[in-house]
């Protein structure tokens, strides 16, 4: 039996939606990673400044500089987690509008086809209530 190509078609469709959204789901949770590092170094540094008193201050003054390029760096890391989610949402409802072209073009296959069957039966029918009036007058 030959496969139906819309059928295929459609199951690989709806893998690609799976795919896309694990790799969703993925980036996601790298971005919540992100988001929850850079909210940990801030606290950090807090805490590092509310101590920073007499002798510290000059020790703080000196970290600081180097704790604020770390925060950007932690704060374009979670950009570029943002933007990798944003591209792979794009990315999904690509393939969830392809995966839904296809299964309502195999919708309506399906429904030609019942319609086909059912002028079939019909047919089949008419003909048979031919034979059957032509015996009972003949």
């Amino acid at each position: 039996m030959a496969r139906d190509p819309l059928a295929v078609l459609w199951r690989l469709r709806d893998a690609a939606v799976t795919e896309a959204s694990r790799d969703l789901a993925v980036a996601r949770a790298c971005e919540m990673r992100e988001a929850q590092r850079l909210d940990a170094y801030r606290l950090h540094m807090r805490q590092e400044q509310s101590e920073a008193a007499g002798e510290h201050v000059a020790a703080f003054a000196a970290w600081l500089p180097y704790a604020r390029q770390n925060k950007e760096r932690l704060s374009a890391s979670l950009q570029a987690e943002e933007a990798r989610v944003r591209r792979r949402q794009q990315i999904l409802v690509g393939r969830r509008t392809d995966a839904e072209a296809v299964a309502k073009a195999l919708q309506r296959q399906r429904a030609e086809a019942g319609l086909v069957q059912t002028r079939k039966e019909q047919a089949i029918m008419d003909e048979a209530g031919g034979r059957s009036r032509r015996l009972s007058i003949g």
